[in-house]
């Protein structure tokens, strides 16, 4: 079967850098990256191969990145017009080089998606890694939630309130292990626990001030537990059991 011949997308030359915009929405330009395309441009030249993608107002939708690039070395820019919109942005680039969560979460927010301006309060707030908070307000720790989240699909599916006591109470630790109490794995061991019905967190938190030297970082969530379980019974005529 012969292949068919598809026209090709008219692809234009300019030195006027100033004609271009900059998407607020997209994410922020990393010079350490554009010292890489700088290199490789200077190495092979293959900026008319790869032209940036531009709205017919010249805003930038892919490609800001080379942009930089060109105009520092002073160089022609290679561009063509697209159909992409600013709600574009995020998924096409979410399958080309990977945009980080807080590239996304930047994203997402600027476009005004009120579930990412929920999540971007709560990073404000508590220092934790944005794929601790996606599980926590969203209350799944799958791969498929990672995927919406980056697709500008992320719900926030938990009580708020809840969310920020739990954040509160791990946070309560930071004085005694300050890399523990930012560990997903002690975070989501931590939820787990809560639920034993003769666990107390300030119990727990005074055990801990007890014997701190106890309160060490763990590899594995059943370790959490066995650690937890460890330091709860400190002194405890009523031992409980976490695993």
């Amino acid at each position: 079967m012969k292949d068919i011949k598809v026209t090709k997308n008219q692809v234009y030359k300019t030195d006027n850098y100033d004609k271009f915009n900059f998407v607020a929405s997209n994410r922020a330009v990393s010079p350490a990256h554009v010292r890489e395309i700088m290199a490789e441009i200077q190495r092979k030249n293959l900026t008319m191969e790869n032209p940036i993608k531009v709205t017919r107002k010249h805003e930038i939708m892919e490609g800001q990145h080379t942009f930089e690039a060109c105009k520092e070395l002073n160089i022609p820019i290679y561009y063509m017009y697209t159909k992409m919109s600013n709600s574009d942005i995020g998924q096409f680039n979410s399958v080309q080089k990977s945009w980080s969560f807080k590239a996304v979460l930047n994203h997402f927010c600027v476009e005004g998606l009120h579930d990412y301006k929920i999540m971007a309060g709560f990073a404000r707030r508590h220092p934790y890694p944005l794929s601790t908070l996606i599980i926590l307000l969203s209350g799944e720790h799958t791969k498929r939630v990672m995927q919406e989240f980056r697709r500008g699909e992320f719900k926030v599916a938990q009580s708020l309130d809840s969310v920020e006591q739990l954040l509160s109470n791990v946070g309560d630790f930071k004085e005694y292990n300050d890399r523990i109490f930012r560990h997903r794995t002690f975070v989501l061991s931590y939820i787990d626990v809560m639920t034993h019905p003769d666990f107390n967190h300030n119990v727990f938190l005074h055990k801990v001030s007890l014997v701190p030297a106890r309160f060490v970082k763990q590899e594995s969530q059943k370790e959490y537990f066995r650690m937890i379980e460890n330091i709860f019974n400190y002194r405890n005529n009523n031992e409980i059991r976490l695993y």
